[in-house]
């Protein structure tokens, strides 16, 4: 409703308050004193801007990918003529700190851009240590903090990370249409000298943010519904909101187990969404878009290599352990009806074990 409850022309003393509100909120979220950035674009409109204001042609760049959103990273680099290193894992697994210290060692790259929380498979690196290498051999910190931002730890300036950026769909529960890119202290040394004018240009838009402003129309709705949610993240407390995405996990990740579903990955799950792997034999075939149909409820599959092999459950926002609840119910319904598992119940017991440990007993 925030979305829609008003609107204003972003040259006004208006928007210049809701901007302020907005810039100040998402400081406190990427944990920076450093500017942060509005586009009007998508996830992947910021991450393509932080490539067109960094990336030369012919620049060593080191992209870590574990997923297609790493992945991403190469491909945009690529377009911009970037001389492009892939260091790459198996989807689901995430890197070898001694591994990439070779890469970074042998290549001294000028750019180091990876993925905090890979949403294509739910795994979550260790920006801590891999923003530390990078900086450690002189190159400029990139990170995709898209689903972590408001939902996983992430400290900006005291990891060193110089660029990082989030969407206004994500952990900031808004629409899709804003983007946002926090730069850090030392980002700006990185930054190209302007090539004349383009939508992604990063002096125009830190020139208009000095005016509590942008250079182009916003997505004033959205925005005015990025404001509530930091409301609410602020109302509830950053570090709540964190452990809040954290119990989500848990319940989730219970209530899966109980189906008999593995967890994929095994090693460092997210908060943002939980995956797990079906079954091979074919009875999960359709499983998606069953829980659409007949119970109003929307999980993903896989993507990529990863199509028809997993389901991806979001727990991002404003979701609350208790709201997981009827999706694996009805999951498991779906299961014993395709003749997966015996015991009716097990997914609610679980979840609910779960529940009751981190609510803990009541005191009088």
């Amino acid at each position: 409703m925030a979305s829609i409850a008003q609107l204003t022309h972003h040259r006004t003393a208006d928007f210049k308050k809701l901007f302020e509100r907005i810039h100040g909120g998402l400081q406190n979220l990427f944990r920076t004193s450093g500017q942060v950035l509005m586009l009007p674009a998508s996830g992947t409109g910021a991450m393509e801007s932080v490539v067109a204001n960094i990336v030369a042609p012919g620049d060593t760049v080191l992209v870590l990918a574990a997923g297609k959103y790493g992945r991403r990273w190469a491909e945009l680099c690529g377009t911009y003529r970037a001389d492009v290193r892939l260091h790459e894992v198996p989807d689901g697994q995430t890197f070898e700190l001694g591994a990439v210290e070779l890469e970074l060692a042998r290549l001294r790259p000028r750019h180091l851009l990876l993925t905090h929380c890979e949403t294509s498979t739910g795994t979550v690196h260790d920006v801590q240590r891999l923003a530390a290498l990078g900086r450690r051999y002189g190159a400029t910190v990139v990170v995709d903090t898209m689903t972590s931002i408001g939902v996983e730890p992430f400290h900006m300036d005291d990891w060193g990370v110089d660029f990082a950026l989030t969407a206004s769909h994500k952990g900031l529960m808004s629409p899709p249409g804003a983007a946002f890119v926090a730069i850090g202290e030392l980002g700006w040394d990185a930054v190209r000298p302007s090539q004349g004018y383009s939508y992604w240009n990063f002096h125009l838009l830190r020139e208009a943010a000095r005016e509590s402003t942008v250079p182009n129309t916003p997505p004033n709705a959205t925005l005015f519904a990025v404001a509530a949610g930091l409301d609410r993240i602020e109302a509830e407390g950053l570090e709540q909101v964190w452990e809040r995405h954290a119990r989500n996990a848990a319940v989730c990740r219970a209530g899966l187990e109980a189906l008999g579903l593995p967890l994929f990955p095994q090693a460092r799950p997210s908060h943002s969404l939980t995956a797990a792997v079906l079954p091979a034999d074919g009875r999960a075939d359709g499983l998606v878009e069953a829980l659409h149909e007949r119970f109003g409820i929307r999980i993903v599959g896989g993507q990529g290599s990863l199509k028809g092999k997993i389901i991806r459950i979001g727990h991002i926002g404003s979701v609350s352990p208790l709201d997981l609840l009827p999706v694996l119910t009805a999951l498991e319904i779906l299961l014993l009806e395709r003749g997966f598992g015996h015991e009716p119940g097990r997914a609610p017991a679980a979840m609910a074990a779960v529940l009751s440990r981190q609510q803990g007993p009541r005191t009088a």
